[in-house]
Formats: structure tokens, sequence, C-alpha cells
């Protein structure tokens, strides 16, 4: 392991071995194993303890959990999110760095997020502040009887939950929709499945 770390020193002048040994100490990876006799999973995690070491004010995560199982996965984006990884990262957050992270888990990531994209075939369909999505999208668990009238005002997806009806709207008042039955924000993941519905079938 130590000579991965001395290869990525010498040919990178931004790496800063400190913060690549202290992720790896959060990590199962065996110090003395060859990268070749790692698991899939541990390829992962070595590769983010490398790349988030490096100091640079834009960085890219492509799937970075991919590979992981959930407590891992579940860790690193604690880390990533907690003081004492924001601590490693060197402030990260100090409004001049960003980083841009690319997964189909988006659950997993809802809680780092200021800034959401959806990207439908090299189309961008939505393009939002995590901090407007509450004001724009709402969805509503309809009362039984309320059912037509929900309908009548286009939601953008229906979909049925525990035998209930769950409309989500785009741009829609409130003030129309409190009439329906429970108003809550959707989740990012239920925000994207309407959001690929209303384009694939509107």
């Amino acid at each position: 392991m130590s000579q991965v770390l001395d290869y990525v020193e010498a040919v990178h002048p931004r790496f800063e071995r400190k913060k690549a040994e202290d992720f790896l100490l959060t990590t199962d990876i065996p110090s003395k194993k060859r990268v070749k006799e790692l698991s899939k999973g541990m390829v992962t995690q070595l590769h983010l303890a490398l790349v988030m070491a490096i100091d640079v004010q834009l960085l890219v995560l492509d799937e970075p959990t991919l590979g992981l199982d959930i407590i891992y996965r579940k860790g690193f984006y604690d880390r990533l999110l907690n003081d004492y990884y924001d601590r490693l990262l060197n402030d990260y957050y100090d409004g001049n760095r960003t980083i841009i992270i690319s997964t189909h888990q988006v659950e997993e990531i809802e809680v780092l997020l200021s800034h959401l994209i959806f990207i439908d075939r090299g189309k961008i369909v939505l393009n939002e502040m995590m901090s407007d999505l509450a004001d724009i999208y709402v969805e509503v668990l309809v009362d039984a009887d309320k059912i037509e009238k929900a309908e009548a005002l286009n939601p953008i997806s229906t979909r049925r939950i525990l035998g209930k009806t769950a409309c989500t709207y785009e741009s829609v008042p409130k003030g129309q929709l409190e009439a329906l039955g429970d108003l809550h924000s959707p989740s990012v993941a239920d925000l994207f499945v309407a959001k690929m519905k209303d384009i694939h079938h509107g």
C-alpha cells in the first residue's frame, strides 16, 4: 500500500499523503496487502482515499461508492459531511471549492446537496437549488374523495402508496392543493421518477 502512496505523492504535487493515510485508517484495508489482492470494495476505498487527498478546487466523483456495501457507503458520505471529514478536506465548504457527485443512488446524497441537476439522455430536465425545491414541487397524499379534483390540476406524476394515491405537482400554488390531502416535499428519488415519467409520458 505504501508504494501506491509513494507513486501518487511523486506524480501529483497537490497530493497530501497524511490525508490519504488518515482516510485509510477508517477502512478495513490491510496495510501490507498488494492492490491486486484487494476486494472490489477495498479498491474503491483506496481510490477514494487517494482522490480525496488531492487539494483541488473542483472535485468530480462519479459513482464514488460503487462496489461498497451499505455500511461503507453511509460512512463515506457521513465523513464527507461531518466535522471530522471537513477537517481532512481542509475546509472544502469554504465557498471556494466545489464537489460534483454523479450517482444513481440519489437517496444517499440528498442531505449533501446544495444544487440538483437531472439529465435525461444528455438533456437537462431539472436544474434547481435544493433550497428552492419545496417551493416548486409538492407531493399530495390525496383523500379518496378528492381524486378527480387532484387529477384536474395536472400532476406530473401519480402513484399508489399503501392503497392511497400520491400526486406530485410542479409550480402549483399550495393553496390549491391543501384541500386535497396531506402535503409534503417529495424526496429527490421520488422527484427524479416523477420528472422522468413526465418527460417520457407527457
